[in-house]
């Protein structure tokens, strides 16, 4: 059965080619504030006294996918709260880095008595922050604390539809949710026109001052962080199809080999080159691939086999590395689809290793509290998914604390009774 699918890409990009004609001090503000998304997640953050307030733990985007809405910031420990979670207003955060390799600051202006106070939530229980309500609970909140209102038409949030189309976010469980958290979409499978895989969503690249998602990193290929292929290109060259889980670009393998980043390493991001032609290199792949209409059919993918998760993992082809996560991210793989955690791993000898896990919801996996710049130290067996080969984990160790997600005979232990 084939379905047809009205392809955005040619009104988006012309969107974006406009936007990129900014104002000179547009312009300038870019050249302070742009940065990969890992860089963020996981970054500590801190008030005007330099007291430290905990950390990023989420980025929560608007109805667009294209502008942030929120920060998730958990300040569990330090403020007796355990692991509550809040959800800041991302105007309340102010991002200041001196050069594009140094990390980050982030610092909130608030006082620890304010944020004690502040409407907080369970990390398991995540609000809908689509609701209006709930948006303009935590609105009045900092603003009746002397932060400034919302600018007059600012876009954060929209209220939701009944059909979960509109809107930040949807309660957990449902896919809206896990599309509109930054790091429910970094992982993410990239598909042709005709629904073919031929990359994985990275990172992405912020500016923190316009608060907008300009640019998307992509990955493919790679045998355990060897050989492995990036590609930058502008954020607006993607569209989110959510009912697949997939984000669709009018571009061949081929065309992403031709735009690959030379040893990995990544362009100025201040600078706008790679933004032009980026774009440019899409709408002409786009006019060779797509009809002038606009209308694609693709293939809906059921003819295409995938690999059976729970048979990827070979107990006599163990492999053990230990590093830094650099980013988290979930993929669905296996003729379930189902969706597993995922993570890139930097080992001490600057390789960098993907790392296939258990369901984002698996307890034991949880409670190893993973985040970026976590260590951690994982036993897995090496398997090849489309044209890249990562590690499938059967133990994962971090802070002390071990997970077991497979059995001995290699059999995964989140399905027991």
């Amino acid at each position: 059965m084939r379905t047809q699918y009205v392809y955005p890409l040619i009104a988006t990009l012309m969107v974006g080619c406009l936007i990129a004609q900014s104002t000179a001090s547009e312009a300038t503000k870019r050249l302070q504030a742009r940065c990969k998304s890992s860089q963020l997640i996981g970054l500590s953050i801190t008030n005007s006294q330099d007291e430290s307030l905990g950390e990023i733990h989420d980025i929560v985007l608007d109805s667009t996918n294209r502008k942030i809405a929120y920060a998730v910031v958990g300040f569990g420990g330090v403020l007796g709260m355990g692991e509550k979670y809040f959800a800041m207003p991302w105007r309340l955060i102010e991002v200041t880095q001196r050069g594009a390799e140094q990390t980050p600051r982030a610092t909130l202006g608030l006082d620890r008595e304010t944020l004690k106070a502040a409407p907080g939530f369970d990390k398991k229980q995540w609000p809908d922050m689509a609701n209006s309500a709930w948006a303009k609970q935590v609105d009045d909140y900092y603003q009746q604390r002397g932060e400034a209102a919302r600018a007059e038409g600012a876009k954060e949030p929209k209220g939701s539809a009944q059909d979960g189309s509109r809107g930040v976010d949807r309660p957990p469980g449902s896919k809206q949710f896990m599309h509109r958290r930054l790091s429910r979409l970094i992982g993410m499978n990239v598909v042709d026109v005709e629904h073919k895989k031929i990359a994985d969503v990275e990172d992405f690249v912020i500016d923190s001052n316009l608060a907008t998602i300009d640019g998307v990193l992509l990955s493919y290929g790679g045998v355990l962080g060897m050989g492995e292929s990036l590609v930058l290109l502008p954020a607006d060259a993607l569209t989110l199809e959510p009912s697949k889980d997939v984000f669709v670009i009018a571009c061949t393998r081929k065309d992403l080999e031709a735009l690959a980043l030379k040893d990995g390493k990544l362009p100025l991001l201040s600078n706008d080159a790679w933004l032009t032609s980026g774009r440019e290199h899409v709408l002409k792949a786009q006019k060779r691939l797509v009809p002038d209409d606009t209308d694609v059919t693709p293939a809906d993918g059921s003819a295409a086999k995938s690999v059976k998760y729970a048979d990827a993992y070979d107990v006599k082809a163990k492999e053990t590395i230990e590093g830094t996560i650099l980013t988290l991210g979930t993929v669905r793989i296996g003729d379930g689809q189902e969706q597993r955690a995922r993570w890139r791993v930097r080992l001490a000898e600057g390789r960098e290793v993907i790392v296939y896990g258990a369901p984002a919801s698996f307890a034991e996996q949880e409670a190893l509290d993973l985040r970026a710049g976590s260590r951690i130290k994982v036993t897995g067996s090496p398997a090849k998914y489309d044209s890249q080969t990562v590690l499938v984990a059967g133990t994962v160790e971090a802070g002390g604390k071990t997970a077991m997600l497979r059995n001995a005979e290699g059999h995964v232990t989140w399905l027991r009774k």
